[in-house]
């Protein structure tokens, strides 16, 4: 109906002010043929003009909502835009300022140096990153450096978190490449992003996870003043391939908030913790048992002032082996403990398999109970080997591991082929590990399988 009121409100006009050429909107077209004059003279030419403009607003009029894209077309074009990567200083002087003018898919590059800022990442999913991303030269990540103290201040002193996470960024959020120090955190974060390839120095906590996660790997902490990595709330997280050093508390705190639903699992593996000021990793209940299962493999925890693995009660953060029941499943396979005060402590389902602990200044295993195992395990030159555990005898060694100077198994060692791939507890499976993950006729024991 209204093509075809329009076409005839166009020839009205056409024929009255004796109009020539050739109207084309959308599907639609209008022949405009000469009625009269050649020429137009004065008022009248003054008037023809003022008519074309008329008709040029009708057929803009007509044309606009027959020649627009669809939405689902529309929405496809913008999809297709082309990442940009945003360069600091170049583009922009300030870190903020190119986040700010980010898009989701764009890359913030930010040049070597020293910059005094506090970030923040909110409603769009980028990468930022150091020159690191570009040439994988850990120099890169020296070099750009993200501090929080100011100028002038002491030097321990607490800076601004540096970079907050809101938890509306995207998941393939990634923040890669830098020196982040000084801060009162070094990232908080409320979303599930990657954080990897950073080094962090002297902050409160390097990373607090506040309900967030996602992926956290081949990072380096160095004196931290309280944790190097926090988890709060409903926070899941992976955990890989790590170096902590020397955290002024723990290396790893988890905190197990109240919560119900789908099942959180917090995976912690192939890390090195050494030098932590409390404990390697510190497990905080909470009234109630929740919805978690935690997995701790194939690390090295080595030289902490306290225990290697402390389970605490009732949200008590400050470790006086109390050794709490905490109800929820901790899997504690292939780990390799060293010189800690104590091993392991508490814990009313924690299975502990694989594993070799050597050292330890007071007990290796205290009150690990209730539904708790612990088998295929070596321990050697311990004070006491274990107390009120379900420690399996028969499975048990008490040899020499002969690590080396790294931690690894030497030829000879009697961790070699030692470990168990299976576990059962009547029909329920406890330990299994894929044949891809060991050599020779069984798991070895400990953080590191030899390599003949």
């Amino acid at each position: 109906m209204r093509s075809s009121w329009s076409s005839r409100y166009l020839r009205e006009i056409i024929s009255r002010y004796q109009l020539v050429g050739l109207v084309r909107f959308g599907r639609h077209s209008l022949c405009i043929r000469r009625t009269g004059m050649n020429r137009f003279h004065g008022l009248q030419g003054i008037s023809m003009r003022i008519s074309l403009l008329t008709l040029l607003l009708v057929v803009g009029f007509l044309v606009g909502p027959l020649t627009s894209l669809p939405a689902e077309q529309a929405s496809t074009v913008r999809d297709k835009r082309q990442p940009r990567t945003i360069h600091v200083p170049a583009d922009h002087g300030r870190i903020q300022q190119a986040i700010d003018a980010a898009n989701d898919g764009d890359t913030v590059l930010v040049a070597p140096g020293v910059y005094r800022e506090s970030l923040q990442l909110k409603g769009k999913q980028i990468t930022l990153a150091s020159r690191f991303l570009m040439t994988a030269d850990k120099k890169d990540v020296e070099r750009t450096v993200l501090d929080g103290k100011a100028t002038g201040e002491e030097k321990n002193s607490r800076g601004n978190t540096l970079i907050r996470v809101a938890g509306d960024v995207g998941p393939k959020t990634r923040i890669i490449g830098f020196t982040i120090k000084n801060g009162d955190d070094g990232i908080s974060c409320a979303a599930k992003i990657e954080i990897a390839h950073n080094r962090f120095i002297n902050n409160g906590d390097a990373i607090d996870y506040e309900g967030g996660g996602g992926l956290c790997r081949h990072n380096l902490f160095e004196k931290n003043r309280d944790d190097a990595v926090d988890l709060d709330g409903a926070a899941e997280a992976t955990i890989e391939d790590n170096l902590i050093l020397n955290s002024g508390d723990d290396g790893i705190e988890i905190r197990l908030h109240k919560y119900s639903g789908k099942l959180l699992n917090i995976v912690i593996r192939r890390n090195q913790i050494i030098g932590s000021g409390e404990d390697g990793i510190q497990i905080i209940d909470y009234p109630d048992k929740s919805d978690r299962v935690i997995r701790i493999e194939r690390n090295v925890i080595a030289k902490t002032k306290m225990a290697a693995l402390g389970c605490m009660a009732n949200g008590n953060t400050g470790e006086n082996y109390e050794a709490a029941d905490i109800p929820e499943r901790i899997e504690f396979f292939h780990n390799t403990l060293v010189d800690n005060q104590y091993g392991i402590t508490g814990g009313d389902f924690l299975l502990a398999f694989n594993n070799v602990i050597v050292g330890t200044e007071k007990i290796a295993f205290k009150e690990v109970d209730g539904n708790s195992l612990l088998a295929f395990n070596l321990l050697w030159d311990n004070e006491i080997d274990q107390q009120g555990s379900n420690l399996e005898k028969g499975s048990t060694i008490l040899k020499n591991p002969q690590l080396t100077k790294d931690y690894h198994l030497p030829k000879g060692s009697p961790c070699v082929d030692a470990g168990s791939s299976l576990y059962k507890r009547g029909e329920t499976v406890l330990l299994e590990i894929p044949r891809s993950a060991w050599r020779g006729r069984a798991p070895d024991l400990g953080a590191f399988e030899r390599i003949p």
